[in-house]
């Protein structure tokens, strides 16, 4: 059963336009999907909102979501609000998502974090193609149920991949398999008792080892490190109590590049 008649598709295309900003080349979306036009909180990077208007993703829903960021392009990509994930039943949730980035362009991929509710079942796989010279700021921030109503890990299953790869070799590579039933998910080797996890990427990025390091440090209620991947690019892994903590965080860093790009 899906909520929806057909599979909810996203088609978003960009481009250069003639002010010399990215701007919308072609898009296509089915319900919950829409878009929103693009603003310029600076001179030439874009920022557009996805919004999906639904109150979440129940069983048989499927999302199929493919960006194309043409070359050139400084582009963010934020969500409207939580993404929430429902008592799936006996089936599941899923999104299938595609991103490239052309030549000398710029993607920060921004959402809200995802809650999944009582027996919630999700499977999300990403696949990112980058030219040599594209830049990526990519996260994704998962939350451990509904925290305010004491639900904790009462979610079914949920599994994330993620796939980024430059000039069509693999760099980075993240396999997140959260299964309440068969793993003790406050474990010191899980999340050790906070209930909120980033999982933030920086490919090609203008900031160095040292600089993510640092942000970390200065962040109250944060247990996280920095590590090198592929190339000198950067990945970062954080827990906290609460979801603010982490979006500051990786504002922070998201601040910091876009100043520099």
């Amino acid at each position: 059963m899906n909520t929806y008649a057909q599979e909810s598709k996203l088609r978003l295309k960009t481009k250069i336009g003639a002010d010399g900003r990215c701007v919308i080349e072609d898009n296509f979306f089915t319900p919950p999907f829409k878009l929103m036009a693009p603003f310029y909180p600076k001179d030439d990077l874009a920022e557009i909102m996805l919004l999906a208007v639904s109150p979440g993703m129940m069983r048989g829903d499927a999302q199929d979501m493919q960006l194309n960021i043409g070359p050139n392009c400084k582009l963010r990509i934020t969500s409207q609000s939580f993404e929430k994930i429902h008592n799936t039943e006996d089936g599941f949730a899923s999104r299938d998502m595609h991103i490239v980035v052309g030549e000398n362009a710029f993607l920060d991929f921004a959402p809200f974090p995802l809650i999944p509710f009582e027996n919630a079942h999700f499977k999300g796989n990403t696949t990112i193609s980058l030219h040599s010279s594209s830049q990526l700021l990519y996260s994704e921030i998962i939350v451990a149920g509904r925290v305010a109503r004491n639900e904790l890990f009462q979610f079914n299953r949920l599994h994330t991949k993620i796939s980024i790869l430059q000039d069509e070799k693999p760099i980075y590579y993240d396999n997140t398999i959260l299964d309440p039933k068969t793993t003790d998910m406050n474990n010191m080797c899980m999340f050790d008792g906070y209930t909120h996890y980033l999982n933030l990427v920086l490919v090609n990025c203008p900031i160095e080892l040292s600089g993510v390091r640092e942000c970390l440090e200065e962040s109250q209620g944060v247990d996280g490190a920095v590590s090198e991947i592929a190339s000198s690019h950067l990945c970062v892994k954080a827990l906290a109590k609460g979801s603010e903590p982490l979006l500051h965080l990786r504002e922070k860093i998201a601040r910091f590049i876009t100043q520099k790009i």
